[in-house]
């Protein structure tokens, strides 16, 4: 089985994840208190980032850690929102 990189599976993830809740990467960053060219270089993943730095991005997201790094996150997450709205 083919897997992404980890730095590949978080970019597209956050990206999704945002997109799906109709938040910009600007408002990402705010709610982390990060530059918003270090989001932009996390989602183009070229960013090395600490796991206290996942922890955050989960919480400011409102996922579990392991859903950024998941090949099947925006999927399920999907499927949710259809289910619970």
């Amino acid at each position: 089985m083919n897997h992404l990189p980890a730095a590949t599976l978080l970019g597209q993830n956050v990206r999704r994840l945002c997109e799906m809740q109709g938040m910009s990467l600007d408002v990402l960053a705010e709610r982390l208190g990060w530059p918003s060219q270090k989001v932009a270089d996390l989602v183009a993943s070229s960013l090395d980032i600490a796991l206290d730095d996942v922890d955050k991005l989960s919480a400011a997201l409102g996922v579990a850690p392991h859903e950024l790094f998941d090949e099947v996150t925006i999927a399920k997450n999907q499927t949710q929102q259809l289910r619970y709205g």
